[in-house]
């Protein structure tokens, strides 16, 4: 996919209509959404997963859960997102059924490389640049995302003030794509902020290093795997 795919990382704080928020966000280029609320009751959660799931699924976009396995596969999500305090990848891999995602945020080479060998599918590299969702966070830059690119052999994403005027020295790097919160929470119109960034990855010559999966709700009729629990490591 030229360009990447492009992800939605969600903020209830800034966005307290979420569902509106990402009605928008789809409309306007996002593939996937990574639902995140980390003060969030699992049933709360849950019955805002169920809501998202069809609005995603009609724009044929993904939907992810972050930190909560449980939750994912309840309401019947693409997968879960882990962060630094999550499970342990290796004990999400065990209990995640086939074929939902697991993914994993990564700040550093090696952490991205302890992820894929406990069974990441991907993994999000950041932050790249500075940003104001970890404003003490000192940026990894473009030379150490790189790195993690040619060091792992899964798709990465990279995270962290990505914006249109600096997306294409992004991709320049060979993710397999981008996730932004602010980028397009923060404006006033999500569906235009989305379009702009779609626009200018579509534009890009460069190509991911290891492309991004498809959607289950897009994927080629007659070939989805039906869910069921992994034997072992990664699958």
């Amino acid at each position: 996919m030229a360009g990447g795919v492009l992800h939605l990382v969600t903020d209830r704080k800034a966005a307290p209509d979420l569902v509106a928020v990402v009605q928008a966000a789809v409309a306007g280029g996002v593939q996937w959404v990574q639902l995140r609320d980390k003060t969030a009751a699992a049933l709360d959660l849950f019955h805002l997963a169920q809501r998202l799931a069809p609005v995603c699924r009609a724009a044929g976009a993904g939907l992810l859960v972050n930190d909560r396995v449980d939750v994912a596969v309840a309401a019947g999500c693409d997968g879960v997102h882990l962060a630094r305090k999550s499970l342990p990848v290796a004990a999400a891999r065990r209990i995640l059924p086939v074929p939902m995602l697991l993914g994993a945020s990564v700040h550093s080479l090696a952490e991205a490389q302890e992820a894929v060998q406990q069974g990441a599918d991907y993994v999000t590299f950041g932050s790249v640049y500075p940003t104001r969702s970890h404003p003490g966070q000192r940026p990894a830059g473009l030379d150490e995302l790189a790195r993690v690119v040619d060091a792992v052999p899964v798709p990465v994403l990279a995270i962290g003030g990505i914006t249109p005027d600096n997306v294409e020295a992004v991709l320049a790097t060979g993710v397999a794509g981008i996730a932004v919160i602010s980028a397009i929470q923060g404006d006033p119109d999500p569906a235009a902020a989305a379009a702009r960034l779609r626009e200018r990855m579509e534009a890009s010559a460069h190509r991911p290093r290891h492309p991004f999966p498809k959607p289950r709700c897009v994927a080629t009729p007659g070939q989805e795997t039906p869910l069921r629990l992994r034997e072992g490591g990664r699958g």
